[in-house]
């Protein structure tokens, strides 16, 4: 009883150490061996976090197993590698694997959860990014959204790995008229002189009119000054071939931990899935707010698209590149390449140079041809280079003597109105004060007039008192003569005749006196 139990047990396990080995190579191709912005940050979490848990359930069913074995199974376990096809079980076999395979069946396939999306009709926003993810596009219904500004595809990632959908996307972007760009997503598993090289390889300069893209989101196996060293390299040779600083993406929390003040210098795209925008401390261009708008014209990853806008005062302006415009300071990919001496401290994944076979007499002067050449070559570059840099300060230099004169005239002009306002203010005030003169003397001569007339009215009633005194003074002598008269003639008249012409004198002095009142 104990050994048909013992075989039964052996059996069970060595049925089931077979359907794992041949479930292995389906869960290796089905794991994806490049990571890609384009998936959305909440997927790319979940799936790192399942991969995990997988892991670790994996380790403890391994270790129940080898406790529930016995001494005899385990020493069998070398041989579990060895079976490649399948043995074909019994039949009591067959009844014991049924029941394993139907709980199986049961707990693989959970339902997938429906996921949110954000309606870009009801979003403000300025332009997506894309990738193979997104699948087959309808370019004509994408195109009827006039919201979009520009789309960013993905090129490269790592050193060898190219979108398969890429040049599709670019190609068919640029037919509809759309401004497109590209970005390379930095891998830590390879050196960033070769991943530079994959780059510019697939993303030519021809087909660009955004600045480029240095999409950064992973740290380990690499410290955090190791990938700010592979940055700058990469960095550095982006700005040598397209002659412009690229666009450094990555997420606000992964800025402000591993890069911060060392890229504060370069244009940042910062990616932050909430209502709030990125609070890094610097300067930003643009902000990747949502990896979920649901665009119809998409028939991939369920037609989710990340989304973009412009920072406050940032518009398209910003990230054109137009290789008229932006001079490299190289001209062929090999320069690119090896114009700098790099540190080995880089990364750690460098692989050595092999060394350079023996060469023949032929192919030394061959070589040396090609060196001669290239230096030529070089020097002629160098040479246009400083002509370039040569007509760059004649320009310079005019444009200042030209922005200078324009400030002399400016200031000649503003000293002219200046003159003028003085001027003006001279005549208003030379106005009012011959206004104020004017009125002065009106005054002085309307009071010297009223003087002169009050002295006339003064001289006028002087002189009728001065005839009314003479008038009084001619009466009071007419007086005292008829009164003398009468006194002479009243020692010869009664007293009566006297009294008579007393009374006869008064009556004419009255009368006199009347008269020549009314005269005056």
């Amino acid at each position: 009883m104990d050994y048909t139990i013992h075989t039964l047990k052996t059996t069970l396990y060595s049925i089931l150490v077979t359907i794992i080995l041949s479930l292995l190579p389906l869960a290796g191709s089905a794991t994806p061996q490049h990571n890609d912005i384009t998936m959305p940050t909440r997927e790319r979490v979940n799936k790192r976090d399942n991969k995990a848990t997988d892991k670790k359930q994996q380790k403890t069913s391994d270790k129940k197993e080898d406790v529930k074995q016995p001494a005899a199974v385990k020493k069998e376990e070398p041989q579990k590698e060895e079976p490649k096809a399948p043995v074909t079980p019994s039949k009591k076999e067959e009844q014991g694997k049924q029941p394993v395979t139907d709980t199986t069946a049961k707990t693989v396939a959970p339902p997938k959860p429906k996921p949110t999306t954000l309606n870009p009709d009801n979003v403000k926003f300025d332009g997506i990014d894309i990738s193979k993810y997104q699948g087959n596009i309808n370019w004509e219904e994408l195109k009827r959204n006039n919201k979009i500004k520009f789309i960013y595809i993905k090129a490269t990632e790592g050193s060898d790995y190219v979108d398969p959908r890429y040049h599709e996307n670019i190609r068919n972007a640029r037919k509809h008229g759309f401004k497109v760009g590209s970005y390379h997503f930095l891998s830590t598993r390879s050196a960033a002189t070769t991943q530079f090289y994959n780059f510019i390889r697939t993303a030519k300069r021809e087909d660009q009119d955004l600045l480029p893209v240095i999409d950064v989101e992973n740290l380990k196996p690499w410290s955090p000054q190791q990938l700010r060293d592979s940055i700058k390299v990469f960095a550095d040779l982006i700005e040598d071939y397209y002659g412009c600083k690229p666009l450094i993406y990555t997420s606000e929390k992964f800025f402000t931990s591993h890069l911060g003040r060392a890229f504060s210098h370069y244009p940042l795209f910062i990616a932050k899935y909430s209502n709030s925008k990125p609070e890094i401390g610097y300067k930003w261009i643009l902000w990747q707010f949502a990896d979920n708008g649901l665009f119809k014209a998409v028939k991939g990853n369920y037609g989710k698209v990340d989304m973009s806008r412009f920072a406050a005062g940032c518009s398209i302006n910003d990230i054109l590149y137009n290789p008229s415009k932006h001079k490299p300071r190289i001209s062929s990919v090999k320069d690119a390449v090896d114009h700098k001496d790099k540190p080995d401290k880089v990364n750690m994944t460098e692989q050595k140079a092999k060394e350079a076979p023996k060469m023949s007499k032929k192919q030394q002067e061959e070589a040396q041809r090609q060196a001669e050449k290239e230096k030529k070559a070089k020097e002629r570059n160098k040479k246009i280079a400083e002509d370039e840099a040569k007509k760059k300060a004649e320009a310079d230099k005019k444009a200042k003597q030209k922005a200078e004169q324009q400030k002399r005239e400016k200031a000649k002009q503003q000293a002219r109105e200046q003159e003028a306002k003085k001027e003006a203010a001279r005549k208003e005030a030379a106005k009012k004060e011959a206004e104020a003169k004017a009125k002065k003397e009106a005054e002085a001569k309307a009071k010297k007039e009223a003087e002169a007339k009050a002295k006339r009215k003064a001289d006028a009633q002087k002189a009728r008192e001065q005839k009314a005194q003479r008038n009084a003074s001619s009466k009071t002598s007419k007086t005292n003569k008829a009164a003398s008269l009468m006194n002479s003639n009243t020692s010869k008249l009664t007293q009566s005749q006297r009294n008579d012409s007393i009374r006869n004198a008064k009556y004419k002095g009255r009368k006199t006196n009347k008269s020549s009142a009314d005269n005056d």
